[in-house]
């Protein structure tokens, strides 16, 4: 029994480590390395901001994937009750565009690890100059998440904000490779 509960806390309060898998998250994360995670059930619960970098459960997708349950690493655009536009590769919130200062050029193209459907779905987001343009809206407790690298990642454009309840913790401290040591703020 005590050490169920001792396992149960450590699961609950202990930072994770979790080595990123793709290049959804470029430049600010590549492919291999690792990051420390503090646990979102240690934190306040509200207590995301905009820019923060966070590990989730991604929610049941409509397009058929089997993997459905993994966990990814995406940055919290969106925030509960707002209104979430993008349009011409431009990211708008509640009519104002984001400055997004952690994003450097177009970056590479590819799957990200998207099914068909999501690449499919993604190729129709709003071009420029099209006059088109997606459109969500965060309900409580929910955040509007996106991989850096937009070309190359499946995010809440394809599946939909996500409910905080499935978000698993904040990316504090990149810690390999050595020569890309980084904090990440907030947590």
């Amino acid at each position: 029994m005590l050490v169920s509960l001792l396992s149960s806390l450590a699961i609950i309060f202990l930072p994770a480590w979790y080595r990123i898998a793709g290049d959804s998250m470029l430049p600010s994360l590549a492919h291999g390395d690792l990051v420390l995670v503090v646990r979102a059930l240690f934190s306040r619960k509200g207590s995301l901001r905009r820019g923060d970098v966070v590990v989730f459960e991604r929610p049941e997708n409509t397009y058929g994937s089997e993997d459905s349950t993994g966990l990814y690493i995406k940055r919290v655009i969106g925030l509960p009750g707002e209104d979430i536009k993008v349009a011409g590769g431009r990211v708008f919130l509640d009519g104002e565009i984001l400055v997004e200062e952690y994003i450097r050029g177009p970056g590479p193209t590819g799957g990200g690890g998207m099914t068909e459907g999501e690449e499919q779905w993604l190729a129709g987001d709003a071009g420029a100059g099209t006059g088109r343009f997606r459109e969500w809206f965060t309900g409580p407790d929910e955040y509007f998440l996106l991989g850096d690298n937009r070309a190359a990642s499946g995010d809440s454009r394809a599946f939909g904000p996500v409910p905080e309840r499935l978000i698993k913790g904040r990316a504090w401290f990149r810690c390999w490779p050595v020569t890309r040591w980084r904090f990440f703020g907030g947590a």
